[in-house]
C-alpha cells in the first residue's frame, strides 16, 4: 500500500527541551493510525511537528513523499493535512455552519462557493445537518466533538489528525465517535488518533502505536500491541516480574 506519512528520527520539542527523541514510523494511505502513551510521551507534541505548530530539531517529515519538515502550518493545511484539538474551542456565536466554511475558506483557501460544498459535506457526515443553523456555543460536549472534526474536514484533508476526541464521552457517545471515525476512513480519509480510551483504539484503529519517552515503542495491529510485555509496564502500569 502507499505510504501517506514517514517520520524519519525526529526530535522536536518546545525551548532546548526535546520531547520526541527519535520517533520514527510510517504510516499507509486509507488507514486508522492510532497512538498511545502516558502523559508527557510526546503523543501531542508528535502532532504538533506534523502539523507545523513547532518545528524538528533533526530529522525529517514526510507527507505523501514530500518533505514538509520545514513548511508553515498554513502550507500543510492547504496540502492535505487537517487536525482537530483536545479541547474543542468553536466560535461560540457563530452557527456550526458559519464555523465549518470559516475553515473551508480560510484554512483550506477554498472560494466562498466550492467552501459551502465543503462545509454541507462535513456537516453530513459528521451527522450535524440538523444543527447547521445552530449557534455551536449550544451543542453538547459529543456534538461539540463532532464540529471540532467537521471544522477540520472542511479543509477536505488527505490526512485528518484527531486529539483525544472520545475524551469525557459516555460509553454509548464513544461508540458513536468510533463510528464516525470508520465512516470518515470509508470516505477515503487516512486518519491519525490520538486516544486514551482503550474501546474506541480497539474498536476503530487498524493500527495501533504506543509512545514513550519520546519514541515508539511498539507497533502494529492493536490486539498485539496491547498485550505485549513492554507496553503493560510503561502504558498500563503491570509490575514487570522476574
Amino acid at each position: 500500500m502507499e505510504t501517506v506519512l514517514a517520520f524519519e528520527n525526529v526530535y522536536a520539542g518546545y525551548g532546548r527541551t526535546n520531547v520526541l527523541d527519535g520517533l520514527s514510523f510510517t504510516m499507509e494511505k486509507g488507514r486508522v493510525f492510532g497512538v498511545i502513551g502516558p502523559n508527557g510521551s510526546g503523543k501531542t507534541t508528535m502532532l504538533n511537528a506534523l502539523a507545523g505548530l513547532i518545528r524538528p530539531t533533526k530529522g525529517r517529515i514526510l507527507f505523501s513523499g514530500k518533505d514538509i519538515t520545514r513548511l508553515a502550518p498554513d502550507a500543510r493545511c492547504r496540502m492535505g493535512i487537517g487536525r482537530t484539538f483536545q479541547i474543542p474551542r468553536p466560535f461560540g456565536r457563530m452557527t456550526v455552519f458559519e464555523n465549518v466554511l470559516t475553515a473551508a475558506v480560510f484554512g483550506a483557501g477554498l472560494p466562498e462557493s466550492e467552501g459551502g460544498r465543503a462545509a454541507m459535506r462535513a456537516l453530513r457526515i459528521t451527522d450535524l445537518m440538523d444543527k447547521a443553523e445552530a449557534l455551536s456555543d449550544s451543542l453538547t460536549l459529543l456534538d461539540r466533538k463532532r464540529l471540532e472534526i467537521a471544522r477540520a474536514l472542511g479543509m477536505s484533508p488527505a490526512l485528518l489528525l484527531l486529539d483525544e476526541v472520545a475524551a469525557g464521552l459516555t460509553s454509548l457517545e464513544v461508540q458513536a465517535v468510533m463510528a464516525l471515525v470508520k465512516r470518515l476512513k470509508e470516505e477515503g480519509s487516512s486518519i491519525i488518533w490520538i486516544e486514551h480510551v482503550m474501546e474506541a483504539m480497539m474498536g476503530a484503529a487498524d493500527q495501533l502505536m504506543c509512545v514513550a519517552e519520546g519514541r515508539c515503542l511498539a507497533l502494529g495491529d492493536p490486539e498485539a500491541v496491547l498485550s505485549s510485555r513492554a507496553v503493560k509496564q510503561i502504558y498500563l502500569g503491570v509490575e514487570r516480574h522476574a
